[in-house]
């Protein structure tokens, strides 16, 4: 024996208009969050990407200073390319302890000094926001 159910529900065929919409409106403002939370992951991922060759300019331009280059005092700036920039600064180390007077300081005696030195690499991100990583070391060079 077979039942129908229509016969056995009566009024209840099927969704009416009103909780079909809702539905739909409920799935819109969820799949709106979804793609909102996806957006800033991609946004995120890109920032990231672009830190990363901004460390990856820095850290070449740090590893030939000294090397490649004179370690002398003064300042620079240039581009990489069109969208990242950098600037340079090479000072003499200045300790941050003071050094008790009765103490020899080796550092008179010695042929070579410490340089600091700082390299800013400045980008724009999507935002229009500009970004600026800051690197900076120590290299022993010539005594000016």
């Amino acid at each position: 024996m077979r039942m129908d159910r229509r016969s056995s529900l009566p009024g209840h065929a099927g969704f009416s208009l009103l909780e079909v919409l809702v539905a739909f409106t409920l799935l819109a403002l969820a799949m709106g969050v979804v793609m909102q939370i996806f957006s800033r992951g991609v946004n995120g991922a890109t920032l990231a990407d672009r830190y990363a060759k901004a460390t990856m300019y820095a850290e070449s331009m740090l590893s030939s200073v000294g090397s490649e280059t004179e370690l002398k005092e003064g300042s620079a700036d240039g581009k990489f390319d069109d969208d990242f920039s950098w600037a340079l600064a090479v000072r003499a180390y200045q300790d941050p302890y003071p050094k008790d007077q009765a103490v020899i300081d080796y550092e008179k005696l010695m042929p070579t000094q410490l340089f600091e030195v700082e390299l800013k690499v400045s980008f724009m991100a999507e935002d229009r926001r500009e970004r600026v990583l800051n690197l900076s070391t120590l290299r022993m060079g010539p005594k000016t």
